[in-house]
């Protein structure tokens, strides 16, 4: 099939990968006697995500299984065992049974396991980073003693494999070595361990992280905040609280944003408690760290549940400070396409009942703003809040101007003239 004898020097290989030339690439993978280009061309087959043909499909998986075994570059060969991976964990499975000398069927979970598990100690990089991946991916308890070992590999790129593939295990035997490698020399390896702390969850873990929440890296603050929203419980809300006031905004945002996850996924018997200590905490802080991360979530937020809870903090929350922009932003959420959501603002605007409040409703529906549902909210509102011989001043076609200085008043009588 392979008639033609490729040329090593052919400076298109990156053309036969896009244009998915299987075959050629096999035969640069069989037949170059350069290893760069061998291990180029498995690494290609790897990456090549669909093969119709499914003729092509076996030749890939034979060709990548028989590099692994022959090829005399150990370079090579790791390649070609990343992109058996690559390719599913079927064609991983046939060069484990391969490698096992048994028929498919036989080449058991425990096999591959112990296949891989020998990998983590092999001398060459890629083998260990290849087997870290895939025992994580296979979750491969089991091999848990081995990836704690890998946490301390010599080189960082393992660290961060077989750190990930702790997380995604989820074993309680791994969470101290993996708060060990919260302060290790390579910051890569410190992030691996701090989202693989939150991917475990437990409380245990959580904690691991807190002291994170004020490491001198940016970085790694916003990924300890970030993940602390998973906690589920009031245990983090100090912490959280404390880092609304980080020197970053992109923290103090991740620090909101997990307060409100803790809200949102709180159970039954948490919420209550969560909710009380969450605005008995914050209002201990300053409301610049506090309201227009709230007022910023709620205009642009991009999750329903975490816009509603904001909604609700806001109206706990919001002092004589921001009181305008708080009104403003929840003016503005009762034209909200979802329902609920409108009703939620409607209610946040009575817990912000003073004289400004009834104003701003008036403008709002002397002027026509919003959809007829809309008005029908603020309307709902302004009843609840006035009597009902002031309310008739809506409906009256009264002229009831709201300005925030006499020079406004003046300006605008001056442009009705």
């Amino acid at each position: 099939m392979f008639d033609e004898q490729p040329d090593d020097n052919e400076p298109f290989l990156y053309t036969l990968e896009r244009e998915s030339e299987v075959l050629k690439l096999i035969a640069h993978l069989k037949r170059s006697k350069k290893s760069y280009v061998r291990r180029r061309a498995a690494t290609m087959l790897g990456n090549i995500s669909e093969i119709p043909d499914s003729n092509e499909r076996r030749q890939t998986v034979k060709a990548l299984v028989s590099t692994v075994k022959t090829d005399e570059d150990d370079s090579v060969r790791a390649a070609a065992i990343d992109a058996l991976y690559q390719r599913g964990e079927e064609s991983f499975d046939h060069l484990v049974a391969e490698l096992a000398e048994v028929e498919l069927p036989e080449a058991t979970e425990r096999t591959a396991t112990q296949l891989l598990t020998e990998w983590l100690s092999a001398d060459h990089l890629e083998f260990r980073m290849v087997a870290a991946t895939a025992l994580g991916k296979r979750g491969a308890t089991a091999a848990v003693p081995s990836l704690v070992t890998a946490l301390t590999d010599p080189d960082p790129r393992v660290r961060t494999r077989a750190t990930r593939a702790c997380g995604r295990l989820s074993d309680p035997r791994v969470v101290s070595p993996l708060s060990e490698r919260l302060s290790d020399d390579r910051q890569q390896v410190q992030k691996a361990a701090a989202n693989a702390l939150g991917a475990i969850g437990t409380d245990r873990a959580l904690k691991k992280l807190v002291p994170m929440t004020q490491a001198d890296d940016e970085a790694l603050r916003l990924i300890a905040v970030d993940e602390l929203g998973q906690f589920g419980s009031v245990k983090p809300v100090v912490v959280l609280v404390d880092a609304l006031d980080d020197d970053s905004s992109t923290v103090q945002r991740a620090a909101m944003l997990s307060l409100l996850e803790l809200l949102t996924t709180a159970s039954t018997e948490e919420t209550e408690l969560i909710r009380e200590t969450v605005v008995e905490e914050l209002a201990r802080v300053d409301v610049q760290a506090t309201v227009p991360a709230l007022l910023d979530i709620i205009a642009d937020g991009t999750r329903r549940a975490h816009r509603q809870t904001a909604i609700w903090v806001l109206s706990r929350i919001t002092g004589d400070r921001f009181r305008s922009e708080g009104i403003d932003c929840l003016l503005s959420v009762l034209d909200e396409p979802d329902e609920e959501t409108a009703r939620l603002a409607e209610t946040a605007l009575l817990e912000l009942r003073n004289p400004e409040l009834e104003k701003r409703l008036r403008v709002y529906l002397s002027r026509e703003r919003g959809s007829a549902a809309a008005r029908d909210r603020a309307r709902a509102v302004l009843d609840e809040i006035c009597d009902d011989s002031s309310g008739e001043l809506v409906t009256t076609g009264v002229d009831y101007t709201y300005v925030d200085s006499p020079a406004d008043y003046t300006d605008q009588n001056d442009s009705r003239e």
